[in-house]
């Protein structure tokens, strides 16, 4: 019941009344003293006064006692609060002391003047006694307002408690002597049998107001948390209001409201005094003790063993944790030195035993650190960290030394397996502390910096830096141990270690901070890399270098040149690009074979090289070919080093006693007007230099727009005739061949023709050239062999007489390795005979491989294939061979007939082909006759056959059988 009425009480003063939690059980308690005192000063103020009564009998003594309690109260508020700190006081429990102590000296005063005592001095009375009693009242109630006024935070120093008492006890002697010696100073506050004067009455209804004020202020600061406990505090001063509203009422001295104002009063006082001990001596006990406890539990939970050794007698203090730290109860071990040397493990006692003497004996020494294992009970040892500091006597001697144990058996385990982990890396593994000393390593480590037979352990790391980065590395190793997440040190892969011996080599570093309860550590893991880079290095140059001149390959010199025409931007100069092809190098090695001709490009590869400038590159491109690159080059400068690249390799090499000489096209392109990029300059040069090879070779040409547009003509003609095949843009025309009488149609020549969508029509000299280069002539010659006789199949078929038909083979098909089954093929496949075909071939072409040619004419020979030399008289035929040739036919070059009518030398060449033709047993016929002249030369010459526009120019097939049926039906 009065447990659930204390819940609610607390409840209403918290949530109601907004009571701060920290005051609940003190202002509940003290609440509910003040409403049982209310119901007494209630119940006693309406009982009546019996008549007559003039007091109660042995007041005196009753009185006598009741102040004697308040004094002894007082003195004990001003004891306690006086002698609980030397220093660092708060100020309010200062001032408050002090004031109590007046008030027991005023109360004293009062008692020893009260009527019926010995003479205090001067003769006692009513108005002395009160003199004492109201001065007691008002230092009293002004005390605690002040301490309520007060910050509880403010602390005073102990010079200012001495004034502070010093002041009010002096100021409270002045009083007292004011009092006994000159009474007549004060007023009147008793008369008898009246009763109190009114001004005593009024100055106890302010007293009483005074206290109810300090109640409100402390009731307000009841309402948040305090320094101080004040809940006492407030109940003092409620206490004390109610007991000077009973001094108020009295009409005797002896009367029974002063009992109870003195009994109020004495209540009020042990309220102060309770509030003054709780926070003096209660609570600051409560507060160790609670830090005590806590200490206990942080002790306990972190495993962490006390001890305690008097130097002198060797009895040593070991707590409980201490004890459990090796298996044992606290009854179980001795509390001495000898307990320790006991359960020391036998590898670990001498050392154990040394360090700690060294540390007893060693003044300079405050600190105790070490590690040793203990046996415990199960039999096993488990590992201490073991500190302690030295306690001195007065004297200056140790006599005590106070430590602790930790168990570190786990940390042990992990530095085992840490340091097994270390051993078994394939790395090179270097633990340093923050000072960087070595403090482990691994086998890899000793055997890469040559400390095969140890040492490296207590070295500073610097031992394995080269001296001349040792201190940047210093530097850059202080500024990783403060902030390792900035990674200063060890940034980049190409850092440098030293051997014991000296050595500097490449390593690779990984590092790995460590943070450990002694300090701060880094693991590093290093790589021997100078293999690796070596490698690199070999790689780097194979994929920039050519391999057999060691000058850089296409892609290097691409890049080098991309940053040249980069920084020619910036500058506003010039770049030029020299691209060389070393002219009929084939040959070399055809004939001398590759190493003559490996030889030869490194030989040239050095002539180049010894003939630029530094800031200049020279590259192989592939084979035979090269490029020089030419940064800050007018035209001029650029012209003069081409002829020197063509003096320098025209020089005649020598090989194996054989003297070759070599000759070189070159193409130069110029940076920024002849190409933006590397790709477009290049691809410039290419087309200059292969100009210089159409034009006779060795020699150089400086690009020109025209001839881009000539090799971009040749891409277009190109790509559009990998195409023209399945697109039918291939046709063909037929010019007739005559006898020189004009009387009889022989047969006729096919002439391809190639006319584009969009590029138009394409004139042979154009495509047929380009269609040999990329051998697509293969495949259109095919198709032109079987149109061709497939057409003449199809004249027989509608009426017309058999004839000749004659076709073209380039070269590249006359050399294809089976140009008879081609052409036997497609004869078989149109189904005619061999004989109605005539193939023809330029005179360069037979006369090019002579003996290849005889054998190839001999095998279409044995076919029954006519075969007849086309453009004769404008290449280099050699009599010798040209009889063996299995021709029946020569055609005269039109450049010959064209003007055979006015040219005299013209008219010679051809009498003497024809005469020559006669005397070899050959036919010919004559090509290009337009005119009547030239064809009545060619018949007084004796010309079998001729065609030309004379007759018909070349005309579509519809229109040859026309033409043909036209003639054959005027004959």
């Amino acid at each position: 019941m009065v447990a659930n009425i204390d819940v609610t009480l607390k409840d209403f003063l918290e949530h109601k009344l907004g009571i701060h939690h920290s005051h609940l059980a003190g202002v509940s308690t003290v609440l509910q003293w003040i409403v049982l005192l209310g119901i007494v000063q209630v119940v006693s103020y309406f009982i009546p006064t019996p008549e007559n009564y003039y007091g109660m009998e042995h007041y005196l003594v009753l009185h006598t006692t009741m102040e004697i309690i308040s004094i002894f109260i007082s003195l004990m508020v001003f004891v306690v609060a006086w002698n609980s700190r030397d220093s660092g006081y708060p100020h309010s429990l200062t001032v408050l002391s002090s004031l109590f102590f007046v008030v027991s000296f005023l109360d004293l005063s009062h008692t020893l003047s009260y009527p019926g005592m010995a003479k205090f001095f001067t003769e006692n009375d009513t108005n002395k006694y009160l003199n004492f009693w109201m001065a007691a009242r008002f230092i009293a109630t002004l005390g605690l307002l002040t301490f309520a006024l007060q910050s509880f935070e403010r602390m005073t120093k102990r010079s200012v408690k001495y004034v502070m008492f010093l002041s009010v006890l002096t100021a409270s002697v002045v009083f007292s002597w004011l009092v006994v010696v000159h009474e007549d100073y004060f007023p009147i506050w008793f008369i008898p049998g009246s009763g109190l004067t009114p001004l005593k009455k009024d100055l106890e209804y302010l007293i009483i107001a005074l206290n109810i004020v300090t109640a409100v202020i402390l009731w307000k600061r009841l309402k948040s948390p305090q320094v101080l406990d004040i809940s006492l505090v407030w109940g003092a001063v409620c206490v004390m209001a109610m007991g000077e509203f009973f001094f108020t009422l009295y009409t005797t001295k002896t009367g029974a409201y002063n009992v109870l104002g003195h009994l109020y009063k004495v209540i009020a006082y042990i309220l102060i005094y309770r509030a003054v001990v709780v926070e003096s001596i209660e609570r600051p006990y409560r507060e160790l003790e609670a830090s005590q406890q806590n200490l206990e539990l942080t002790v306990t939970a972190s495993n962490t063993g006390l001890w305690d050794l008097n130097w002198i007698t060797k009895e040593t203090m070991f707590s409980a944790v201490w004890k459990q730290q090796v298996g044992y109860a606290a009854h179980e071990l001795a509390n001495h030195y000898d307990t320790w040397l006991m359960l020391l493990h036998p590898d670990d006692r001498q050392t154990a035993v040394d360090v700690f003497e060294l540390f007893m004996n060693t003044p300079s020494m405050t600190k105790y650190e070490n590690e040793f294992r203990l046996r415990h009970k199960d039999g096993s040892y488990r590992w201490i960290f073991s500190r302690g500091e030295k306690i001195k006597a007065n004297n200056g001697a140790v006599e005590r030394v106070l430590g602790s144990h930790t168990d570190i058996t786990a940390r042990k385990i992990e530095e085992g397996r840490f340091r097994s982990a270390v051993q078994a890396s394939p790395n090179a593994m270097i633990m340093v502390n923050a000072k960087g000393i070595i403090v482990l390593t691994n086998s890899q480590t000793e055997s890469m910096f040559d400390y095969t037979d140890g040492g490296l352990v207590g070295l500073h790391l610097n031992n394995l830096v080269p001296s001349a980065v040792q201190d940047n590395h210093q530097r850059n190793f202080e500024e990783y141990m403060q902030a390792p997440e900035d990674r200063a040190m060890g940034q980049g892969r190409l850092l440098f270690a030293r051997r014991r011996n000296g050595d500097e080599f490449r390593v690779e570093i990984g590092l790995t901070p460590i943070a450990a309860q002694d300090g701060n550590y880094v693991l590093a893991s290093v790589v021997d890399i100078t293999a690796k880079i070596e490698a690199e290095r070999r790689i780097e140059k194979l994929i920039n270098y050519d391999l057999l001149t060691e000058l850089p390959n296409r892609q290097l010199m691409m890049d080098r040149m991309q940053h040249a025409m980069t920084a020619a931007q910036r500058s506003g100069s010039r770049l030029a690009l020299l691209y060389m092809n070393l002219d009929r190098f084939k040959h070399i090695n055809d004939t001398l074979g590759h190493n003559a001709g490996d030889a030869l490009l490194i030989e040239i590869a050095k002539r180049l090289t010894s003939i630029i400038k530094p800031t200049d590159t020279v590259a192989r491109i592939a084979g035979d070919e090269f490029a020089l690159v030419l940064e800050d080059v007018n035209e001029d400068e650029v012209a003069r080093m081409a002829g020197k690249v063509l003096e320098v390799v025209a020089k005649g090499f020598l090989f194996e006693g054989q003297e070759v000489v070599l000759t070189p096209s070159i193409g130069i392109a110029m940076f920024p007007q002849d190409g933006a990029d590397g790709e477009s300059l290049f691809l410039s040069a290419d087309t200059a230099m292969n100009k210089v090879k159409e034009d006779g070779r060795n020699d150089f040409r400086f690009f020109a727009k025209a001839m881009q547009q000539r090799t971009t003509r040749m891409l277009q003609l190109e790509s559009a005739m990998h195409y023209a095949l399945e697109r039918n843009q291939f046709q063909l025309v037929y010019q007739p061949q005559m006898t020189m009488d004009g009387k009889t149609v022989i047969g006729v020549e096919a002439l391809l023709r190639w006319t584009h969508p969009e590029l138009g029509f394409i004139s042979p000299a154009e495509f047929i050239p380009l269609a040999e280069s990329n051998g697509q002539i293969i495949p259109i010659g095919a198709w032109v062999l079987r149109t061709a006789l497939l057409q003449l199949k199809a004249w027989i078929e509608v009426g017309l007489k058999p004839m000749i038909m004659a076709v073209n083979l380039s070269a590249i098909q006359f050399r294809h390795p089976n140009l008879q089954g081609v052409v036997t093929g497609i004869l078989n496949e149109v189904a005619l005979p061999p004989e109605y075909l005539e193939l023809e071939l330029t005179e360069s072409v037979a006369t090019a491989d002579p003996v290849n040619a005889i054998a190839v004419m001999n095998e279409l020979h044995s076919l029954g294939i006519r075969l007849a030399i086309d453009d004769f008289g404008t290449g280099y035929s050699s009599l010798s061979y040209l009889k063996k040739f299995k021709v029946y036919k020569l055609k005269i070059d039109q450049s010959f007939v064209r003007d055979i009518a006015t040219d005299s030398d013209d008219r010679a060449i051809v009498s003497a082909i024809i005469q020559m033709s006669k005397g070899l047993g050959f036919k010919t016929i004559a090509e290009g006759v337009e005119t009547q002249a030239q064809s009545d030369f060619l018949m007084a010459q004796g010309c079998d056959e001729f065609q030309g526009y004379i007759f018909s120019k070349p005309l579509p097939a519809e229109q040859v059988l026309e033409l043909i049926r036209k003639h054959q039906s005027r004959a």
